[in-house]
């Protein structure tokens, strides 16, 4: 049975995303870096951090064929993230400049269930391409903060 997803992710929602050790891993916690925007072997700067919804029994089976960016890397687990929470970073006003987070649905014909966080800092899209301002690190460790303890595969 093919689980079906709505076009909008609910803020009761929880997304996952997965970590790779050890470059997303810090004592025992995810790090800052498992919010990093990447190049993709395509060449296709990303415009989103890559989440799941849904069942999280099922996401060591979903994910087993991902591959690490990071030479030395291994897919080791998952953090959880409360998708309200996500959003709300970007009403905090503590970033120092305008910024919109937001958890879109990008469904494939792999995973219907992947999602996105987007920000946009200043009216601009981050991106791979984009600068790595203090801003954007701030971004990244407070989503870091949010997320759940790392299950392990």
């Amino acid at each position: 049975m093919v689980e079906q997803f709505a076009k909008t992710v609910d803020n009761g929602e929880f997304v996952a995303r997965i970590i790779f050790s050890p470059s997303y891993v810090y004592k025992g916690r995810v790090a800052p870096t498992a919010f990093r925007w990447e190049i993709l072997p395509s060449g296709t700067a990303e415009d989103y951090i890559s989440v799941l919804r849904g069942d999280t029994k099922a996401l060591d089976e979903q994910t087993k064929n991902f591959k690490a960016r990071t030479a030395g890397d291994k897919r080791y687990g998952y953090a959880l993230l409360s998708v309200e929470k996500v959003r709300d970073i970007g009403h905090d006003n503590e970033l120092g400049v305008p910024t919109i987070v937001d958890v879109l649905a990008y469904p494939s014909k792999a995973h219907p269930n992947h999602a996105g966080i987007v920000i946009t800092m200043d009216n601009n899209r981050v991106t791979a391409l984009s600068p790595l301002t203090p801003e954007i690190m701030m971004a990244q460790n407070r989503l870091a903060s949010l997320c759940s303890e790392i299950v392990k595969f």
